[in-house]
């Protein structure tokens, strides 16, 4: 006579059903072994991952240096730049200086010539009277 009890059937006398227990204890086993193996597969993929993460870390620190590299050789055509455009701007300006003082002299010399060709002009008409 078998009474149920638990996940196990019960006797009345001696206790739990054998096959029960064993069957339980096959159960617990299979599901250990399972949980084992996941285990043992979830380790192996974390080592991989802390692998291919030190090496993603050392291609993002190469990467990290090339462009601090870079920026220097940017910075460096930079600052040269400036220096030329620098120069540039003062020998534009030492010339546009020049320019503008030999044409406030064209502008004198035609305003004076101007004034000579009146004076001749005046001279003409005067001698016409």
């Amino acid at each position: 006579m078998e009474q149920e009890k638990g996940n196990f059937r019960g006797r009345v006398f001696g206790g739990f059903n054998r096959h029960d227990v064993i069957g339980y204890i096959e159960t617990l086993a299979a599901e250990r072994n399972g949980l084992l193996k996941e285990n043992s597969e979830l380790r192996g993929r974390i080592s991989e991952l802390e692998e291919s993460g030190s090496d993603t870390s050392e291609e993002a620190r190469r990467a990290l240096e090339e462009a601090r590299a870079l920026l220097r050789s940017l910075r460096e055509e930079y600052e040269a730049l400036c220096a030329d455009i620098r120069i540039n701007t003062s020998h534009a300006d030492g010339e546009l200086k020049g320019i503008s003082s030999r044409l406030s002299g064209i502008n004198d010399t035609l305003s004076s010539a101007g004034e000579k060709l009146r004076a001749i002009e005046e001279q003409l008409n005067g001698d016409e009277e």
